[in-house]
């Protein structure tokens, strides 16, 4: 029996028949934590589908996804239906801890396979910049699992750099990750890093993607630029990406797009990689 076949049984009688097959089938875990998305006809019953979540799923608790996330420091918008309303988790991937206030901070259990293939992609010998670190959402498990020369993580909110920090000591990588507490727009050091991480929805602005691109060593490397986007708009991202490429006197040896997941209709979460090296060393 499925999971919605599981709530549905346990739902039948306390909430009208004809709203069961609206239930979700989908119920993302961070940590012991379950998050779920309702449509509008179920918001009246929410209390009680958080209860029977919490029964089926064996959680310590289950919330519920209020809106989109918001803001440049990421602020999800979330609602407590259920079991235990502490909010701090530490979640467990790839063999990494990661520790966070689901209500104030954003991670995606959606990008877990980003986070893997990163893990792939980057080897020891790499310098690594994550400007939108969070608690390491991306680069942790690099830092675990592969540990590169030096992982610099960028984080603006102040929050989240707390629990970077937490991170860093739960996974005890502090000789090889160095977290900074600034806003990206004023990160100024260039031609130092070979792998850079541009992890931020819908899309990192302009100068952020010139600092990423300035950040890369001169002899190449690699660029990691995430955004939200409809599939008939990746062309154009492709050519604004070649054309800010170009003029930060860089060139693209290779460039990728790979879909990490759906995150609203007719929208995607890509991921472009590009291989670039400066034009004239």
């Amino acid at each position: 029996m499925s999971l919605k076949e599981k709530l549905i049984e346990k739902l039948k009688g306390r909430i009208p028949s004809q709203l069961l097959p609206l239930l979700p089938s989908r119920y993302p875990i961070i940590g012991n934590v379950a998050l779920i998305r309702l449509k509008e006809q179920l918001l009246k019953y929410e209390k009680e589908i958080g209860e029977a979540v919490l029964e089926v799923l064996n959680v310590r608790a289950v919330w519920r996804f209020a809106g989109k996330t918001e803001g440049v420091i990421r602020t999800p918008r979330i609602i407590h239906l259920a079991g235990d309303p502490n909010p701090i988790v530490i979640h467990k991937e790839l063999g990494t801890l990661f520790k966070l206030d689901i209500s104030k901070l954003l991670f995606s259990p959606g990008n877990a396979g980003e986070r893997e293939k990163l893990t792939k992609i980057i080897s020891k010998d790499d310098v690594v910049l994550d400007l939108f670190c969070c608690c390491g959402n991306l680069s942790m498990p690099v830092a675990v699992n592969v540990k590169p020369k030096i992982i610099v993580g960028v984080e603006i909110n102040p929050l989240a750099f707390k629990y970077l920090l937490e991170t860093i000591r739960l996974n005890k990588v502090s000789h090889i990750f160095m977290p900074i507490n600034i806003d990206n727009h004023y990160w100024s050091e260039e031609n130092f890093a070979t792998q850079v991480l541009l992890g931020f929805l819908p899309r990192p602005d302009e100068e952020q993607l010139r600092i990423g691109i300035r950040s890369i060593l001169w002899d190449g490397g690699t660029l990691h630029y995430h955004v939200a986007l409809r599939e008939e708009e990746l062309m154009e991202e492709r050519e604004y990406l070649m054309k800010t490429v170009k003029r930060e006197g860089y060139k693209i040896i290779n460039m990728s797009i790979e879909k990490i997941k759906g995150i609203a209709p007719r929208i995607n979460h890509y991921v472009f990689r590009i291989k670039l090296r400066r034009s004239k060393i």
